[in-house]
């Protein structure tokens, strides 16, 4: 029989002050992913989704959800997301994946997608380095899970390599271009869910043991994610 499969929906989200001119296309981007994964959770019963939504600077990273399931997502606001100071990548995603690893852990039927979206180099951690970020990544990744990296104003190939992270987007640091990025990372995140929930129909009937199970995860999510 098959079992249901948790998903845990983490977003790492730069509020440093050089997001400030598209601080609110930042607010409507997140909170139509918000309802697109709500509408994932509709489309494909076998998903249970949990979001995390983490908001970082270089004097908070402010925990907006934190693995709640998607129908308990509140509306983004201006409130919740208010740019200011500089861009501690490295500490954002360190904290961010190690506290949901904790979680997920205890939860064999468990997939994650991480999506960190920023406009800046790393510029002022303190608990993270490079190396230790890239590791942390390799691991995750052997145990399944999917990174996606969405950048402006910087290489974001070359930064998204560094970090052993396969799929990378870059977009316009404009209204329009900020409107498309998010439109794009929609679908790709949607095609995501889909290709996930026709694979664990497949491993069931197949009856595989975990390794085998992540065997099949780590292969779907070397496919291009990105159109």
């Amino acid at each position: 029989m098959k079992t249901p499969i948790t998903v845990y929906n983490v977003i790492i989200l730069d509020k440093s002050g050089s997001m400030s001119s598209i601080a609110r296309q930042a607010i409507d981007g997140v909170n139509e992913t918000i309802g697109s994964i709500k509408s994932a959770q509709e489309k494909n019963p076998d998903q249970t989704h949990l979001v995390t939504l983490v908001a970082f600077c270089g004097c908070e990273m402010k925990t907006i959800y934190d693995n709640v399931p998607v129908a308990e997502a509140t509306t983004l606001t201006d409130k919740d997301y208010r740019p200011c100071c500089m861009t501690p990548l490295y500490d954002a995603i360190g904290t961010t994946i190690t506290r949901v690893h904790r979680i997920k852990s205890d939860n064999v039927d468990s997939l994650a997608l991480v999506t960190i979206i920023t406009d800046g180099y790393e510029n002022a951690s303190h608990e993270f380095s490079l190396n230790a970020i890239k590791a942390l990544i390799d691991s995750y990744k052997d145990q399944g899970w999917q990174f996606t990296y969405i950048g402006a104003d910087h290489d974001v190939e070359q930064v998204s390599y560094s970090l052993h992270i396969n799929h990378h987007l870059q977009f316009s640091k404009s209204e329009e271009g900020t409107k498309a990025m998010f439109a794009k990372e929609r679908k790709a995140r949607g095609r995501w869910f889909s290709c996930m929930s026709k694979l664990s129909n497949l491993m069931a009937e197949d009856d595989l043991d975990e390794s085998e199970r992540i065997a099949r995860i780590k292969e779907a999510n070397e496919a291009e994610y990105f159109d």
